[in-house]
């Protein structure tokens, strides 16, 4: 039996716990080591975002309708290299422009009337000064025939009495003193009527100087309703020439048609709506939205990125390293727009344009591996709370 089980016997002889020591004493470094890493080593962590685009630095810009009508040329074309204020798209804006060459014969006929009315109210003025002049003339001749008229009526008073004295002593007949008196008195009336007709041209210059004022004051109020018109149709041209500019679509900017909405003369195009998008010449940037959870007091301006395109795969083209330069502050539509720039252009065949998308990551930190497990502990821990508050505040 002992000769059976020799090799057995010398195998179980020569084993002791010289290996069974020396592995666990290798599963021990490990474990030490694995222990050192999870506490104190170094992992460094990502935000990603997959919706990440290339931009130009200053955005494209839309144009767009600003009034409803149909259109009469257009010279949209994607690609196509436009200048600020080249015309793009115009709009059927006839009614406007028969408005606009009314409003301009109008205009251009005010001035003369009221030039024609200055000269008529010119001469009116004139003619005022030489009617009070004539009138000033008559009432001075008047006026002398009635100093004329005073002085023989005041010598045939006179007359008369010398002639009463002498009748009543006889020196002269009743019918000579009678005779006098009778002179007197008509002399007096003469006297007494140029006197009323001396008030009557007075009278009358006063009334014609008003005639003449308010004829005046007529052509200075016809005056001033013109020069309000005309202020007016300027003011209406102005309006008119604005109202035309609207149907006309210029671009905004300088850079090259990036979008075009498919236009034919004769098409008939909403208020609002959208044109073409005219993409200005410029660096590019990268746009991305990213959680904002993950992302507001993480990401900061500063932090290392590196973009993959969606039309380059990363294996073949590798990816393009960029820096954080912007981060939002306000969240819009439950994202956080961050912008990058891109620290080289990649020459590895990527074709760098505008509206390229793709993913990004950044680096936000290294951590010890502990505190990543610490925070995802964390987090499973608060999420059956969270749940419980959003529960409770439904009911």
């Amino acid at each position: 039996m002992a000769g059976q089980f020799s090799q057995t016997t010398r195998s179980l002889a020569s084993d002791t716990a010289r290996y069974a020591f020396m592995a666990w004493a290798a599963s021990g470094v490990l474990l030490v080591a694995w222990a050192v890493w999870f506490l104190f080593g170094a992992v460094t962590v990502y935000e990603v975002s997959k919706q990440a685009r290339l931009e130009v630095r200053q955005a494209a810009h839309p144009a767009a309708a600003l009034i409803a009508g149909k259109v009469v040329t257009t010279t949209l074309a994607i690609g196509k290299e436009v200048q600020a204020g080249d015309l793009l798209v115009e709009l059927d804006a006839s009614s406007e422009r028969y408005r606009l060459r009314e409003e301009e014969v109008r205009l251009q006929s005010l001035p003369r009337e009221i030039a024609s009315l200055r000269r008529e109210m010119e001469a009116r003025e004139r003619l005022k000064v030489e009617d009070l002049q004539s009138a000033r003339a008559a009432a001075d001749a008047v006026r002398f025939r009635n100093e004329e008229a005073e002085a023989a009526a005041e010598f045939a008073r006179e007359t008369e009495r010398r002639y009463a004295k002498l009748s009543a002593t006889g020196g002269v007949s009743t019918v000579d003193s009678m005779r006098a008196a009778t002179e007197a008195q008509k002399l007096v009336a003469v006297r007494n009527a140029l006197a009323s007709d001396l008030q009557k041209a007075e009278v009358d210059a006063k009334a014609r100087a008003h005639q003449h004022d308010a004829q005046i004051e007529t052509v200075a109020r016809t005056i001033v309703g013109l020069e309000r018109d005309q202020l007016t149709a300027q003011a209406t041209v102005e309006r008119l020439k604005v109202d035309i500019e609207r149907y006309v679509i210029r671009a905004t900017i300088s850079g090259r048609i990036g979008e075009a909405a498919p236009l034919n003369p004769g098409s008939y195009v909403e208020e609002g709506q959208r044109l073409a998008s005219i993409v200005p010449a410029g660096d590019l940037i990268v746009m991305a939205d990213f959680s904002p959870s993950l992302t507001l007091g993480r990401v900061q301006p500063g932090q290392k990125g590196r973009l993959r395109l969606d039309g380059f795969p990363w294996a073949q083209f590798g990816s393009v390293p960029a820096t954080v330069s912007r981060v939002a502050s306000e969240i819009r539509d439950n994202f956080v727009r961050v912008e990058f720039t891109l620290d080289a252009v990649p020459a590895s065949g990527i074709v760098m344009q505008h509206g390229l998308p793709g993913a990004i990551e950044v680096t936000v930190e290294e951590v010890a591996p502990v505190a990543l497990v610490l925070r995802a502990a964390g987090v499973l821990l608060s999420a059956p709370t969270r749940a419980t508050a959003s529960s409770g505040a439904t009911r």
